[in-house]
């Protein structure tokens, strides 16, 4: 069983003719958690024969099979690989280790071997070792297009002495991070340890859920493999936990969603529920709703909450009036009747009947008296995608005085040029064929973001409105940016962010580089694109 929720293989330098016994010996008492061993041993003359015979098989049954990735015999008898593969898929090896990818490799031909065997025989997926070293992402980029960005393909990465941060791999379908022995130094006890710098990078890789393979290295063979095991579980173990928004949203990482569309549906109440766990963006909300009625010259206030949901907003405002020491009427407009039970319970239990409810939709309801300050959570992920410049328009127009502020203030979209190879697969996968033609909703976790951010438009509602009614050219938003990228890499979408000003210097963003702390309200967009763009020296998006 992996132990701080790590798994760590090894993989024998030399050959191991009896798998089985490996397993239960040598392995256990490695405290691994899986073996890296030939699928077959000696076994050239089984292609003339049709079939192999006992002596030439590692893993002889599946009794072992579920803790054994198979590697692959020499590359050039394609006809004794696809027996392996065969063979692997029978018994249930789970993957299938290639041949390393290295500089003297006839990536051509390696490719062109891959993709027959990946295509011709059984469902195993076939991983490609490859060294991180200069030039070694181009080769595996190469052999994946050749292979027409097979969905079997996988990749098991080892690391050098010179591996240090290793974004633009991490991008990538990356199974198994593979440690040969001789990266490590040993301490003062004479145990293993490896450098600060590779600590570092392995912790990295641990955010990521790959496995590990310890790999003997053929001047190391007198190398206790255990002793190797245990340091990775140890390291495993110095990691920090998680904050609370890190591991409520943890298990959302690159997961599609499609954008919610609260115009067009009533959401469900576990929906509002989700939304309500984050306070730092109630905190903020609230900030700012203090600020604005401290601000206000008027003595008696009206604040209305549009789209109060279940009334977290509403809550805070009181909260904002309190400890302004300010008279404020407050009225929450909300169209989802199901969603006005709740604010009718809240009202009686929570506010003492103080909350005015009326249940409309904010772009066509006329109150006998405007708001002076008029309060929206209706941003999405890219600001703009769930309808709030053309709410808060017809809103800020019919609700909100003359001298009155809309919270937020303004908001500006953010894109940036992305990699992410699963990211691409998912949305590939998504929608009954159409899945690429549709942005979504997701924490970007296995992804490249390969240039900072750009803003495209932003909109603002710092006054009320004077746009008429059923006109949205205003609205209207085009920008282009050009990215330059540093390093060679594949294109495979856009990722997009917002910021707000929600009142004077108070404000929300989930860009990358100021994003507001601890906050998971929004996850980033990913737009993906038909046809994945191989890196040039800049794009034009």
């Amino acid at each position: 069983m992996p132990v701080n929720g790590v798994r760590v293989g090894v993989e024998p330098c030399g050959v191991v003719a009896d798998g089985d016994a490996f397993v239960a010996g040598e392995m256990e008492r490695c405290e691994a958690d899986f073996a890296v061993l030939a699928v077959t041993h000696k076994a050239e003359a089984a292609v003339d024969r049709g079939y192999f015979i006992l002596s030439e098989v590692v893993v002889k049954t599946s009794q072992h099979a579920y803790c054994v990735l198979g590697r692959a015999s020499a590359w050039g008898d394609s006809d004794l690989l696809s027996m392996e593969l065969q063979l692997a898929a029978y018994v249930g090896l789970k993957r299938v280790l290639a041949p390393e990818l290295s500089e003297s490799t006839n990536v051509t031909s390696y490719a062109r071997t891959l993709l027959a065997l990946v295509s011709n025989t059984a469902g195993v997926p076939v991983v490609v070792r490859v060294r991180a070293s200069e030039g070694a992402w181009g080769r595996w980029n190469r052999v994946r297009m050749l292979c027409g960005h097979q969905a079997r393909l996988q990749l098991a990465l080892e690391l050098g002495s010179d591996a240090c941060d290793l974004p633009q791999w991490r991008a990538e379908p990356v199974q198994l991070v593979v440690l040969p022995t001789r990266m490590f130094v040993s301490n003062a006890a004479r145990y293993p340890v490896l450098r600060k710098d590779h600590q570092a990078e392995i912790k990295r890789w641990m955010d990521h859920a790959v496995a590990y393979v310890i790999r003997q290295s053929d001047d190391d063979e007198g190398a206790d493999l255990v002793d190797y095991v245990r340091y990775l579980r140890f390291l495993a173990g110095t990691l920090e936990d998680p904050s609370a928004a890190a591991a409520a949203s943890a298990e959302y990482r690159d997961v599609l969603q499609a954008p919610l569309q609260p115009l067009m549906d009533h959401l469900e109440s576990a929906t509002y529920e989700t939304f309500e766990m984050d306070l730092p963006k109630y905190d903020h909300y609230e900030h700012a709703m203090l600020r604005a009625i401290q601000d206000a010259p008027q003595k008696e206030l009206v604040l209305m909450v549009v789209g109060a949901g279940r009334g977290p907003l509403v809550t805070r405002a009181l909260r904002a009036a309190r400890q302004a020491g300010r008279s404020v009427r407050v009225v929450a407009i909300e169209k989802n009747p199901s969603a006005l039970v709740e604010l009718q319970l809240r009202n009686a239990k929570d506010w003492g009947h103080q909350v005015t409810l009326i249940r409309a939709d904010m772009r066509g309801w006329v109150p006998a008296e405007r708001a002076d300050i008029l309060v929206s959570e209706l941003l999405g992920s890219f600001g703009d995608n769930e309808l709030s410049p053309e709410c808060l328009d017809a809103a800020c127009r019919l609700l909100l005085a003359p001298h009155g502020v809309c919270i937020p203030q303004s908001y500006s979209a953010y894109v940036a040029p992305l990699s992410s190879t699963l990211l691409h697969a998912r949305a590939q996968a998504y929608g009954g064929g159409h899945g690429l033609e549709t942005p979504y909703v997701v924490n970007i976790h296995a992804a490249h973001i390969l240039a900072e951010p750009q803003v495209m438009w932003s909109f603002s509602h710092a006054q009320a409105s004077d746009q008429l009614l059923g006109d949205n050219r205003h609205n209207q938003r085009r920008a282009s940016a050009t990215f330059g990228i540093g390093a060679s890499s594949l294109v495979h979408g856009l990722a997009g962010y917002f910021d707000a000003v929600l009142y004077g210097s108070v404000g929300l963003s989930i860009r990358p580089d100021t994003h507001t702390e601890d906050m998971h309200s929004w996850f980033p967009m990913y737009f993906p694109i038909k046809v994945i763009l191989s890196h040039a020296s800049a794009i034009h998006g």
